[in-house]
């Protein structure tokens, strides 16, 4: 949905404080102001009173997700996971009104000197995150791991670059990600938030706090974590990220009955990396040419890095290596990054 069909949805800041005022029976409710969201169509203002600040999520045009928030909301409180405190929520316009846990974000914090804690704290909660059980919550599909993928085929290679793609090379393509698909969808699943990444988490008092996560579903135990180290939005050394990796993999099977080795490990880790960030591009690049949203190709080149070298010592991914390199390539000689955000 465009910008502009949005606006005539969603109520104005005006409109906005009114109603947070009414919501909380309080006058002394101030500095309502629109704040940067993510990659999806809620809109997040930003307002405060005398006693604490607010955030407020309106989810007018996400129906779905709203109704997964409240979900995993009461799920993860239940399950002690750290999450924004909910002071308000209404069913009929799907606001939300939450608490603000201020400028915590990790992508913002994480500095030289407090990143091993803050890392070693995300890679640990992933693991507590693991623990919860629950029957309402669905599994990653197969198809979906599958549709995800193509994204990167049919919104980079073909829609954003105009690659022309043989029928020869769809069919390898997709025997490629079945391959990967087969090897990382197995029965011993763990739940996923599913963008566990440096800007939907939170590090304030020693505590990892979470956001985002109405998408979470059974999946991959290595999911999370290749979110995390593999992120979009930062870089992270391979020195670190070996630590993190073995932090995770040590924990990982003290606590679980059934055991991976490490190169078990370390290659299903690839194997979702690639599924990821085939997932991650695809989205976007059709933010850029659906909704106009180009802030998030300044990541492409991040993104399609890991997908090769996540896939650069498999011969069975090497239909998908040589796709993300033509990526990064042409990206790279026509400067079609900038040139789209103009």
């Amino acid at each position: 949905m465009l910008e502009r069909d949005k606006q005539k949805l969603t109520m104005n800041d005006k409109e906005i404080l009114k109603y947070v005022k009414r919501r909380l029976q309080s006058q002394k409710i101030s500095c309502i102001k629109k704040i940067k969201g993510d990659a999806s169509n809620r809109i997040y203002y930003r307002a405060k009173d005398d006693k604490k600040k607010l955030i407020i999520m309106d989810s007018e045009l996400e129906k779905r997700n709203f109704n997964n928030f409240i979900k995993y909301s009461k799920i993860f409180k239940k399950n002690r996971l750290e999450i924004p405190k909910i002071y308000e929520i209404d069913i009929k316009k799907r606001i939300i009104i939450l608490e603000d846990v201020g400028n915590n974000l990790i992508f913002d914090k994480a500095s030289k000197n407090n990143f091993n804690k803050i890392y070693e704290n995300a890679v640990l909660n992933i693991l507590e995150i693991q623990k919860i059980k629950d029957r309402s919550i669905r599994n990653y599909k197969e198809e979906k791991y599958h549709s995800e993928s193509q994204l990167f085929v049919e919104w980079v290679l073909e829609k954003y670059l105009n690659i022309k793609i043989t029928n020869k090379d769809k069919k390898e393509l997709s025997k490629s990600l079945n391959y990967i698909i087969k090897a990382i969808d197995k029965k011993d699943k763990k739940l996923v938030h599913r963008d566990y990444h440096s800007k939907n988490l939170f590090f304030k008092n020693n505590n990892i706090i979470i956001i985002d996560y109405q998408d979470a579903v059974y999946g991959s135990p290595l999911y999370d974590l290749v979110s995390l180290l593999n992120d979009c939005y930062v870089d992270i050394n391979e020195q670190k990220k070996d630590k993190f990796k073995k932090l995770f993999f040590t924990n990982f099977n003290d606590l679980n009955k059934f055991t991976l080795s490490y190169d078990e490990f370390l290659n299903n880790f690839n194997y979702v990396s690639v599924q990821r960030h085939m997932k991650a591009s695809g989205i976007f690049c059709r933010l850029s040419i659906k909704y106009n949203r180009h802030n998030y190709l300044q990541f492409l080149n991040r993104t399609f890095n890991y997908i090769i070298n996540s896939s650069n010592n498999y011969s069975k991914l090497k239909i998908i290596n040589f796709y993300a390199k033509e990526a990064i390539n042409k990206i790279n000689e026509s400067n079609y990054s900038s040139s789209r955000q103009r």
